[in-house]
């Protein structure tokens, strides 16, 4: 194999700088050819090797997935069925401890040992929380509770009641899962003795403790057991807090294919998501006769984790052949690459201008014939050097121009980009380019009103017709260009305006373009939007000379660049208008957001305050009862001491200690209502909101709440008397708000003004009257009511106080400190709106609400109050 590089004609006419040139971009491009067929070559011997491993790596991993799959089947089926076991097995156990109560038929004699037996049955099962007897005739004779009142002989009536005449009829009874307080599972367990007078038992399971049978089933190292009940509704799982919820599973895909397979999937092993969004691997088994299913999920990860491992180790085994292959390429690859490098190089010094160049490569195959066409090639080339430079030389003023017109439209695009929303500075652009690159001498831009044409911008316009031209609008002659533009909507080309019919007819505003201005030759392009005629772009050259085709193209390219700027600033107008909206809207959603995480505070905080309540008025009933009774005891202990033989001193001590024992038991008492009286309305505080907000006039509002304050008022103390004041404004109307929750704060604000006025009647002379007025006025999208009295007014010290829970400066036993805590709760929180006081010591007390008159859109519901 030869090669070489040659000139076969050293007369060739290539500079010699300019075959320098070419010769090192030859060789520049020669070597980039060399390493893509260097690469290409390489690439190729390892795409082979990659092809056999890949392809044996891949029949590996199939058939290793199906065999690790149909493992994974039957495991999954083993862990659920032994999971469904112990959780039917569960229930069995408290079936049959429940079964030795219905043995015997009732007996009336019988009942202190039956109810015995049923609370010795709550102590062995911790999971019936509830007993119930009910003889044959389907009348309750006891119930045991250990969230209730035990109760004997109730006679409530069970005899239609599923409970029971499921259990006579099949001896045992499995009722639906149902949910206390929205969170704890429980089901109803009915057991019918064997005999036909025998009782029925009638039990209330909490399933929450299934928990503990659940969370010892382990599935892998991160999988989890549970049971869903027939409606989708989660009854035990390892999280609690998820069963607690009361979790609704219905909308899982698992789910839904176990319900409609009776317990059983059709696919024994689907890929689908649990409640955290994690893909696992899951299967189910009926747990009969309660219906429920049991779930076993393994995350997909893991359940795959030796899937990967094996892919892995098959990427190594492929990197590791890989390499080999670019060893193997590289060595084979260099022995192919020479001829069509040298080839390449004599190509490009030819290409580049040294003709002269010839290639000489002595190989006898395909590479020898394609240099020898090369070679004819250059000759020719050199042949036709010299009529090349003439062609190049038109082509370069051709191309000037085209460079000098994309040079003016990308201006004019930059001052849009920079521009946006003005049109002056682009229309100027436009003008300036326009008339410079056509070589004429002024231009002008109309815009069309449908009637006649305003100058929107000029460019270069001689003083003198531009001043008679300036707020003036053009009606167009019926011979003149512009009017053959209303007319046609096509491009007017006027070659010499003194030779129109418009000037020959003596028209103003042509006269005046040609006399004033000069004006001789015009082009009248108009801008067009859909067929609608929206302006003109004009320019004139003072000479008769005819614009090019190019020159008008270039005009008719810069009239849809205005017609785009114009439609922009449209768009940007109502897009900046439209951005207002929306911010006033986000700001708008941004409120309602932060009231709904308000009520669900509230609603939490309520949940706490229900649940201390309730932990607290058991006991303090009791420290009332025993106070009460300790009393008495104290007044029998007296009568019995009556009678006993003491001497003076003896007797007036133990006057003295039992007075003292009376009086701390009565302070007792009386600090224990006050206590109770905190609790209830501690309570009340917890409740749920009341239904839901909706429009209602807030003058009857108040007026029904000044009614019934003050009836309640007159019920409770007969000999008391208000005069009562409205002023109410009719323009205050509808107000979206929650009725009976209003209706609290004003009955509570009504009643605390009766109790100031009557307090500051007390304590001065005759001829006071206690007065309570309520006003209402209308603030345009909002709602003023005002309560004032007068009353005993509020000091300074108690003003800043007032709103805070358990705050009151009634006497003992009079008030909680609650109801305004709550009135604050519900006009703020729950309404968005504001409370106020104004207030003077011994003068008078005004309350003012403000309320909003549509409520946000994220209040759907009642909050927690």
């Amino acid at each position: 194999m030869s090669l070489s590089l040659h000139p076969d004609t050293p007369q060739a006419r290539t500079s010699p700088s300019a075959a320098l040139d070419g010769a090192v971009a030859g060789e520049a491009t020669g070597r980039g050819i060399r390493i893509r067929l260097f690469t290409k070559y390489v690439a190729l011997f390892v795409a082979v090797v990659a092809v056999a491993l890949l392809a044996n790596g891949l029949f590996e991993v199939f058939f290793y997935y199906r065999e690790h799959k149909a493992s994974l089947i039957r495991v999954q089926h083993e862990q659920a069925e032994a999971a469904a076991a112990k959780i039917g097995q569960f229930v069995k156990e408290i079936e049959s401890q429940l079964g030795w109560t219905t043995q015997l038929p009732w007996s009336a004699d019988s009942i202190e040992q039956r109810r015995f037996d049923a609370l010795r049955l709550l102590r062995q099962v911790p999971g019936i929380t509830e007993l119930a007897q009910v003889d044959s005739n389907g009348k309750e004779r006891l119930r045991v509770s250990r969230l209730a009142t035990n109760a004997i002989d109730s006679g409530i009536d069970l005899s239609t009641d599923p409970k029971f005449t499921e259990a006579v009829a099949h001896k045992v009874y499995y009722g639906p899962v149902y949910f206390r307080r929205d969170s704890e599972p429980y089901m109803t367990l009915a057991l019918a003795g064997a005999r036909k007078d025998s009782v029925v038992s009638i039990a209330e399971v909490n399933l929450k403790l299934i928990w503990d049978v659940v969370s010892q089933i382990k599935v892998g190292e991160h999988g989890d057991a549970y049971v869903v009940g027939p409606e989708g509704r989660l009854i035990a799982h390892p999280d609690i807090s998820l069963v607690l919820r009361n979790t609704d599973m219905s909308n899982l895909a698992q789910v839904r294919a176990a319900q409609a397979g009776g317990g059983t999937m059709s696919d024994p092993l689907p890929e689908a998501r649990n409640i955290q969004g994690q893909k696992v691997l899951t299967a189910s088994a009926p747990i009969e006769p309660l219906h429920w299913t049991m779930f076993v999920e393994l995350p997909v990860e893991e359940a795959y984790a030796a899937l990967y491992a094996s892919l892995q180790r098959l990427a190594i085994v492929l990197l590791a052949a890989s390499i080999f292959a670019v060893l193997a390429g590289i060595f084979l690859a260099r022995r192919m690459v020479g001829p069509i490098q040298a080839l390449r190089s004599g190509a490009e010094r030819i290409g580049g201008g040294d003709f002269s160049q010839r290639i000489a490569i002595r190989t006898g195959d395909e590479l020898e014939g394609l240099a020898d066409q090369f070679n004819d090639m250059g000759a020719r080339l050199q042949e036709s050097y010299a009529d090349l430079e003439k062609k190049v030389e038109v082509r370069t003023a051709e191309l000037s121009e085209s460079l000098e017109q994309q040079t003016a439209t990308s201006e004019v695009l930059q001052v849009i980009s920079s521009s946006p929303g003005e049109l002056t500075p682009v229309f100027h652009k436009m003008l300036e380019n326009a008339t410079r690159v056509c070589g004429a001498s002024f231009g002008i831009m109309n815009l069309w009103d449908g009637e006649g044409f305003t100058i929107a911008a000029d460019y270069n316009v001689p003083p003198a017709f531009a001043a008679s031209r300036r707020d003036v609008a053009i009606r167009p002659h019926p011979e003149s260009a512009l009017a053959a533009i209303v007319r046609t909507r096509q491009v007017v080309h006027v070659h010499d305006v003194q030779n129109t019919p418009a000037y020959l007819a003596g028209g103003s505003s042509i006269r005046g373009i040609s006399d004033v201005a000069g004006a001789r030759t015009i082009v009248i392009v108009p801008m067009l939007r859909e067929s609608e005629l929206i302006g003109t772009i004009a320019v004139y050259r003072k000479e008769v000379r005819p614009f090019t085709d190019k020159q008008i193209a270039l005009v008719e390219n810069f009239t849809k660049q205005a017609v785009i700027a114009i439609e922009n600033t449209r768009l940007l107008n109502e897009l900046r208008q439209r951005t207002m909206e929306l911010s006033q809207s986000l700001d708008e959603l941004r409120a309602a957001q932060d009231r709904l995480i308000q009520t669900e505070k509230l609603a939490s905080l309520g949940q706490l305050t229900a649940g201390i309540a309730h932990e607290i008025k058991n006991p303090l009933n009791f420290v009332n009862n025993f106070s009460a009774v300790s009393t008495e005891l104290i007044d029998e202990l007296n009568e019995t001491l009556q009678s006993a033989s003491l001497d003076g001193k003896t007797k007036a001590e133990v006057d003295e200690l039992t007075g003292m024992l009376r009086s701390n038991l009565e302070k007792v008492v009386q600090h224990g209502k006050r206590a109770d009286s905190i609790v209830r309305n501690m309570l009340v505080h917890s409740r749920q909101g009341s239904g839901e907000h909706r429009p209602i006039d807030i003058n009857a509002v108040v007026e029904e709440s000044l009614n019934l304050a003050y009836h309640g008022a007159r019920a409770e103390r007969p000999a008391f008397n208000v005069t009562l004041q409205r002023a109410f404004d009719p323009a205050a109307g509808l107000v979206d708000i929650y009725p009976q929750e209003i209706t609290r704060v004003f009955l509570n604000l009504i009643s605390n003004g009766f109790y100031a006025a009557a307090k500051r009647k007390e304590g001065t002379a005759e001829g006071f009257e206690p007065i309570v007025s309520a006003a209402t006025r209308s603030l345009g999208d909002k709602v003023e009511i005002r309560i004032r009295d007068n009353g005993t007014g509020i000091p300074p010290e108690v003003k800043e106080k007032l709103f805070n829970p358990f705050f009151t400066t009634k006497p003992a036993g009079e008030g909680t400190g609650l109801g305004l805590s709550m009135s604050h709760d519900i006009v703020v929180k729950q309404h968005g709106g504001t409370i106020d006081v104004k207030t003077e010591p011994g003068v008078f007390t005004e309350f003012i609400i403000t309320l909003p008159r549509t409520m946000a859109a994220g209040d759907t519901a009642g909050g927690k109050n």
